[in-house]
């Protein structure tokens, strides 16, 4: 992967191409665990993921990060085509969600061979496909991160190593993104490789503050969940990371893998949202520069690798 590139769908782009990126979303996603609760957590309607995804564009949008992983409903061909239509570019994952979502056969697998599987998609492509991803998964659960999650972590380090990868997490509602980033320090990757996921979800400022005060990057994209008071404890998040000096450590995002959060679905906010209300009212408290920082250079840098 060359420095200043990052592989989408459609192939590599230059990284000043990808304009405003959403960091971690879902287009077409399904949780691979028979439960009613998954049923809103699955968006299977590709016309209307279209239809999301090009609201997102007339908004201004750009790139959207496709956060599946491996056993949780990718649909590479349908990025694919998603993208071409919308006239955006779309970067999709390999790697692993957390152990509740990890594939039966995760746990039999030796970690050479979880290691060569991936590094076969980021080589080769995806599920039959010669589609590349542009970022690795790694996941943990809630207050805890089980062996199999350091397994996969463990995995997830050594091909970011040998590969370059850039590595993005699932925070289980936030949590364990100190130790995520201290078992992948003793792996070898540094913080500054890293996109901390979910963390506004956890509703803590000075633990997203020390994060950033260790180099990752964090990732706010639990906006849009709390309409009633415009997301007033996200605005003050960001507001306060901005004012503090962390504006080059914030990626937004909206995560809005589910029904309930997209326009096309029957949901609201829709993809439109943190360009549209949600600028509207970080705007009154920060900059356009560090906004526009948060969408656009900081993930451009992230996915790209560059300084």
């Amino acid at each position: 992967m060359g420095k200043s590139q990052v592989m989408t769908v459609s192939g590599f782009v230059d990284a000043e191409q990808l304009g405003t990126v959403y960091a971690h979303e879902h287009l077409i996603v399904q949780p691979q665990i028979s439960e009613d609760q998954y049923i809103l957590y699955t968006l299977k309607d590709e016309k209307a993921s279209f239809k999301e995804a090009e609201s997102f564009a007339n908004a201004g949008g750009k790139t959207i990060v496709e956060m599946t992983p491996i056993y949780y409903g990718r649909d590479v061909l349908a990025y694919q085509r998603i993208a071409k239509e919308a006239g955006i570019y779309v970067v999709c994952c390999t790697g692993f969600h957390k152990e509740l979502f990890m594939p039966p056969w995760f746990k039999e697998k030796k970690l050479s061979e979880l290691y060569d599987l991936v590094v076969d998609e980021i080589n080769n492509g995806m599920d039959g496909t010669l589609i590349q991803p542009g970022v690795i998964k790694m996941g943990t659960s809630f207050e805890t991160i089980t062996k199999q999650e350091e397994k996969s972590i463990e995995i997830v380090a050594k091909i970011h190593r040998d590969t370059g990868i850039p590595i993005s997490t699932h925070c289980d509602k936030g949590t364990m993104g100190i130790e995520q980033l201290d078992m992948l320090e003793h792996y070898g990757v540094f913080p500054e490789e890293v996109l901390l996921g979910h963390i506004d979800s956890k509703h803590d400022i000075d633990y997203a503050k020390e994060l950033c005060k260790r180099g990752a990057t964090i990732c706010i994209d639990h906006v849009g969940r709390c309409l009633s008071d415009k997301d007033a404890f996200c605005v003050r998040m960001i507001t306060d990371l901005v004012e503090d000096g962390f504006a080059d450590h914030v990626v937004l995002s909206g995560d809005m893998g589910k029904m309930d959060y997209l326009l096309a679905y029957g949901g609201t906010p829709g993809l439109k949202y943190i360009l549209t209300d949600l600028k509207n009212t970080l705007l009154k408290h920060i900059s356009e520069e560090d906004f526009w920082k948060m969408l656009i250079k900081n993930p451009q840098r992230f996915l790209s690798g560059s300084d």
